[in-house]
């Protein structure tokens, strides 16, 4: 059971929940059972819940000291209810899993010792997925084997929510929109060592499932935008200017093919639809240059107004309690002051 409120926290658990409420105490209990003495806490996060999900949590609070509850004011998502979960988590290790009782609590101390191993990130692997073969199974696959091929990470199950997390991992890390199915590859962008185990994955006894086929669309843009920021967060002008120079290069070209068909074959210009399109490639090639040059503009002031690094420091060693260098000038003594 979870020790006394004063005792330092080692393990936070994140649980996002949406419409649980059957699955709420037996998980629970789950939880103490298989943490045992471990001084941990349970982040729930209710995702605007409207089958008695949020009364029930107010009820237990009282009686489960290690429980800590934040309550959404509508539905916002479950990559929401997990960067809510992770701002409020205070362990040093954060694990994360669905609240729909397929993930098993007992994985947690092995995935835990894992992570002690010295990675930043241990991901389950439900190798034995007890979900039905063509609406989730096979869908699951095809995703999990683009999204590997574009972000090229070599996680086999990037699905499941059963992993464990260094703290300081989830403190970098950002979610907006669906971004949670991408988190391996978002921590692997900030240089986390990861690997996997597998998991065991149980059948859903209570409630009913929030997935469907309807999420592919989704999982494609926000497949788009991780592929963008772990290429290009820090250089958007390589792909904006890339695409800018491509077109005007075609503007040329095509022009100069067009004034060639002028007077070499004597065919009018505004009888060639060649001209038309050489004029569309330059304006959208000065287009994707401005573009370009407005997306490095807001990088910069992104980074600098937020005090962060556009790379990840794993370590400083050496330098005592003092920065290496004073982030300012020192202030010029006054005449009073010499």
């Amino acid at each position: 059971m979870n020790p006394e409120a004063n005792s330092p926290i080692e393990i936070s658990i994140v649980l996002p929940m949406y419409n649980e409420v059957d699955n709420v105490v037996p998980l629970l209990e789950e939880i103490e059972a298989a943490l045992g003495s471990t001084r941990f806490e349970v982040v729930a996060v209710d995702d605007g819940s409207r089958d008695g999900t949020r009364e029930l949590l107010r009820k237990l609070i009282a009686d489960k000291p290690y429980l800590r509850v934040v309550l959404f004011r509508r539905n916002s998502g479950q990559s929401a209810a997990f960067d809510a979960g992770f701002r409020a988590a205070s362990g040093a290790v954060v694990v994360t899993m669905d609240a729909d009782r397929q993930n098993d609590p007992k994985d947690i101390p092995r995935l835990v010792a894992k992570l002690h191993d010295g990675f930043d990130l241990v991901t389950g692997w439900r190798r034995d997925r007890k979900d039905g073969m063509f609406l989730r199974k096979i869908p699951s696959k095809i995703a999990n084997a683009f999204i590997r091929w574009v972000t090229g990470t070599r996680i086999h199950d990037l699905g499941c929510s059963l992993k464990v997390y260094r703290r300081e991992i989830t403190d970098e890390i950002r979610l907006y929109g669906e971004m949670h199915r991408f988190l391996v590859p978002l921590a692997e962008h900030q240089g986390a060592r990861v690997t996997e185990l597998e998991v065991n994955h149980r059948a859903r006894v209570a409630g009913v499932s929030k997935y469907g086929l309807s999420r592919t669309v989704k999982v494609l843009l926000d497949l788009l935008t991780v592929w963008f920021f772990r290429r290009y967060q820090t250089k958007p002008i390589y792909v904006f200017g890339g695409v800018g120079f491509a077109m005007i290069a075609t503007s040329v070209l095509l022009s100069a093919y067009v004034l060639y068909e002028k007077l070499a074959l004597d065919i009018y210009v505004h009888r060639n639809p060649l001209f038309s399109i050489a004029a569309f490639s330059g304006l959208l090639g000065v287009q994707s240059l401005g573009m370009g040059l407005l997306a490095e503009i807001i990088v910069r002031t992104y980074f600098e107004s937020q005090g962060r690094s556009p790379y990840p420091i794993a370590e400083r060693l050496g330098f005592g309690d003092a920065e290496a260098r004073p982030s300012k000038a020192p202030a010029k003594k006054s005449e009073t002051e010499r």
